[in-house]
């Protein structure tokens, strides 16, 4: 790795700066369940939903495409059921350990930095509230699932990101957790790709020839080593 190669840092959020997996999984399966009878698979999970945007899940579940209005009805009683998780689980709720000195970093050294999320509107004004990411990032320039943006793993998002920072896709290091944001990254032209997974050493992406490498939380990165 070439040192101070980097010039911006584009952040997934869910499982990459909140390790909120367990609570989107539970909310998405009873939603399945509820909705047509049995709860999304573990390789549906990985497929289908982890990265995905809203929409993307829903039509898959569904089967159909659905207007805006339906959509919005239909997220608003998932995020009911992730919220309460989120908030009944007060110990884990808190940003991965070392990414607030990773954030203090950036912000020393005016590395511009942003947030990339499959997440829509209300999560990120959750998130906001909980994390206190306003501190760090410029809530106006997050790219987030609005409903029209194209959700990984279409490179659409990371584009916008590192537009908004006004740096190319090649300028920007990511960090990830799931296959179609990996994906995504790889198509956008993203410079460098570093996957979060609590679990390193048997992490699917270990080995992948896109990755730079995996740590299990930003303890374990250096950031004098890439920016």
């Amino acid at each position: 790795m070439i040192a101070n190669k980097h010039k911006g840092a584009i952040f997934d959020f869910n499982g990459t700066l909140f390790f909120d997996s367990d609570k989107h999984e539970q909310a998405w399966k009873k939603f399945s369940a509820d909705v047509r009878g049995y709860p999304f698979t573990d390789d549906e999970m990985m497929h289908k939903v982890h990265g995905r945007t809203s929409r993307s899940i829903l039509e898959y579940l569904l089967e159909k495409k659905i207007p805006d209005e339906v959509l919005q009805y239909f997220v608003a009683k998932k995020e009911a059921h992730y919220k309460l998780a989120c908030l009944q689980d007060k110990k884990n709720l808190k940003l991965v350990d070392g990414a607030i000195e990773l954030f203090e970093f950036l912000e020393k050294r005016q590395i511009p930095m942003i947030i990339a999320t499959a997440s829509e509107a209300t999560n990120l004004k959750f998130f906001d509230e909980q994390f206190g990411l306003s501190r760090w990032f410029d809530m106006e320039k997050v790219v987030f699932d609005n409903y029209k943006i194209k959700g990984k793993p279409a490179p659409d998002m990371f584009l916008a990101a590192a537009g908004n920072m006004g740096l190319s896709p090649a300028d920007c290091l990511l960090f990830e957790d799931s296959s179609s944001g990996l994906e995504a990254a790889t198509e956008a032209g993203i410079a460098t790709i570093i996957m979060i997974d609590p679990t390193p050493d048997t992490s699917q992406f270990k080995d992948h020839p896109n990755v730079d490498c995996v740590i299990p939380d930003y303890t374990a990165f250096d950031p004098a080593n890439y920016f």
